[in-house]
């Protein structure tokens, strides 16, 4: 028994005779709610068939629209098919002896028809896999590697919000969001929550969002204010494999760099700088080699370049009086998704000695909407350049990278 869903001219499988008077039903869990409603009591025939001809005929008509085969025909291929009347038959045949060069070439076990007496043409098919969701990557992408690790993301606004879903795509197992704001009206346009999460804290939000989405991760939600509670954040360094900040301002991504680099953990910081018009990813590893947010920011200044942090500090996404700028939603979820991407790269590499993940530097500037007007190495004059740049060895000064 089948029911139908006349809005998307869909059937679904509610109940399956596997034998005299034995009807077992087809329960479809509450989170497959298309899948759920419809018009019941439609009947269906499921017939097993013996040759392969069959579904050798329903590959090849389904690769050629418009052609069916004539109801006799189809008769002598499916024995036992029911005469439709001058209504639609709706038949679902199985063929388990698929032959493995059949089955690559794309022949179906499971095959759908419709049954007219005028013709019979392939039903598109769908079987619920055994095997759903990132599992589904398994051997093609490094699932195990990375369910393993952990990344704390500080900031869950806009770029950060779309940062953590791209960290749960990649696989990630933990994610840790600290953030201390709530979601409001004014977040909604460019961050991966919607209306039903306004007046919620961003934290608590994203955590159900992710859990919806991606179950097998763990989240762990932290409203915490990553300067002022930062004796809160230290030891969350300490357990974490990385840092990814998405967090506006000075000082939150001043002290989430000292943070990462006392506890010797790699830190990603992205942002946006010239109301929107670039996008900035900043990857600091603690190493002799290079320095932290600080030693960048004294080499960028010594150049004469833009003070970029001091552009982050932009009424823009305080929490507290929003001016809106102009990036516009997907630019924003390019960064925070670039970014996520760096945070990967660096695990896959640092960790598990995956050298198909290196990147090019350590800064990478992204065009948006670059007009180029802007002092070296911001100086980006199309959109979708992406400019790496490495970062400089730590002062012996910096108190972050060098304390007395």
């Amino acid at each position: 028994m089948l029911r139908r869903v006349p809005a998307d001219d869909m059937y679904v499988v509610q109940t399956v005779e596997t034998g005299k008077d034995i009807r077992l039903p087809a329960e479809v869990p509450r989170e497959y709610a298309a899948l759920r409603s419809g018009d019941a009591q439609h009947a269906a025939q499921w017939i097993r068939v013996v040759s392969n001809d069959a579904h050798l005929h329903h590959l090849f008509l389904s690769r050629r629209p418009d052609i069916s085969i004539g109801f006799k025909d189809f008769r002598k291929l499916v024995p036992g098919v029911s005469d439709p009347g001058n209504n639609l038959g709706v038949v679902v045949t199985h063929d388990p002896d698929l032959p493995p060069e059949l089955v690559e070439a794309g022949a179906p076990e499971f095959a759908g028809w419709a049954v007219r007496r005028d013709g019979v043409e392939p039903l598109p098919i769908e079987i619920e896999p055994h095997v759903v969701g990132l599992a589904q990557l398994t051997g093609k992408w490094p699932i195990e590697q990375l369910a393993a690790n952990s990344v704390m993301v500080v900031g869950c606004g806009s770029i950060g919000s779309a940062a953590a879903e791209a960290l749960a795509g990649y696989g990630v197992g933990r994610v840790e969001l600290v953030d201390p704001d709530r979601f409001l009206w004014h977040n909604m346009l460019r961050h991966a929550l919607g209306p039903e999460s306004v007046g919620r804290f961003k934290v608590a939000a994203m955590k159900d969002h992710l859990a919806q989405h991606w179950p097998q991760q763990t989240v762990v939600a932290h409203r915490r204010d990553v300067v002022t509670e930062a004796h809160y954040i230290r030891p969350i360094v300490d357990r974490v494999d990385l840092v990814l900040c998405a967090a506006d301002g000075i000082a939150p991504r001043r002290v989430v760099s000292h943070l990462s680099r006392r506890a010797r953990k790699a830190a990603i910081l992205a942002c946006v700088l010239d109301n929107g018009s670039i996008g900035e990813v900043i990857r600091l590893r603690p190493t002799p080699r290079f320095g932290c947010l600080l030693c960048l920011r004294q080499q960028l200044a010594d150049q004469g370049a833009m003070d970029a942090e001091a552009d982050q500090e932009l009424d823009y996404g305080t929490g507290r009086v929003h001016q809106p700028m102009t990036a516009v939603p997907p630019d924003l979820r390019y960064v925070g998704t670039f970014a996520a991407k760096v945070a990967i790269a660096t695990l896959l590499e640092s960790l598990h000695g995956d050298h198909t993940q290196q990147v090019p530097g350590e800064h990478a500037i992204i065009g948006l909407r670059p007009a180029g007007d802007l002092a070296a190495p911001f100086d980006l004059s199309q959109a979708g350049d992406v400019r790496w740049s490495s970062i400089p060895r730590p002062r012996t000064s910096c108190p972050t990278c060098s304390p007395g």
